[in-house]
C-alpha cells in the first residue's frame, strides 16, 4: 500500500518528500486497521447514531479539510493540490485509527 501509494503520487507530484510520507500515513493506517480487526474483531463501529456519529464527524471533517482547505483558490498546482489532499486523508486516516487503538489497549485504573 505505501509503495502504491508513494509511487502513484511521485508520479503526478514530482515530490519524492511529500510522496514518502503520503505513503507512510497511508500504510499506517491500513496496518493499524488490519491490527484492530484481527485483535479486536467485535469493536467495529456498529449500527446505532451513537456509534456512528464520531465516525462521520471525523470523516467528514477530514475530508472537508483535504476537498475545501487545500482549494482551487490556493496559488498552487493542481498536482501539488492533489498531493495535499491525500496527505490530509492519511493523516486523518491514521489519526483516527490510532486513536481507536489507544482506546482499545487502554488498561483499567
Amino acid at each position: 500500500m505505501t509503495l502504491v501509494v508513494s509511487g502513484g503520487l511521485y508520479w503526478f507530484v514530482g515530490d519524492f518528500a511529500l510522496a514518502a510520507v503520503t505513503g507512510v500515513a497511508w500504510g499506517s493506517g491500513l496496518i493499524i486497521t488490519l491490527r484492530i480487526a484481527r485483535q479486536y474483531p467485535s469493536h467495529t463501529t456498529g449500527d446505532s447514531w451513537s456509534d456512528k456519529r464520531w465516525t462521520g464527524l471525523s470523516t467528514g471533517l477530514i475530508t472537508f479539510a483535504a476537498l475545501v482547505g487545500v482549494s482551487p483558490a490556493l496559488p498552487i498546482s493542481p498536482d501539488l493540490r492533489l498531493g495535499l489532499g491525500f496527505l490530509v486523508i492519511g493523516a486523518g486516516f491514521v489519526g483516527y485509527t490510532a486513536g481507536t487503538m489507544a482506546e482499545l489497549e487502554r488498561k483499567p485504573e
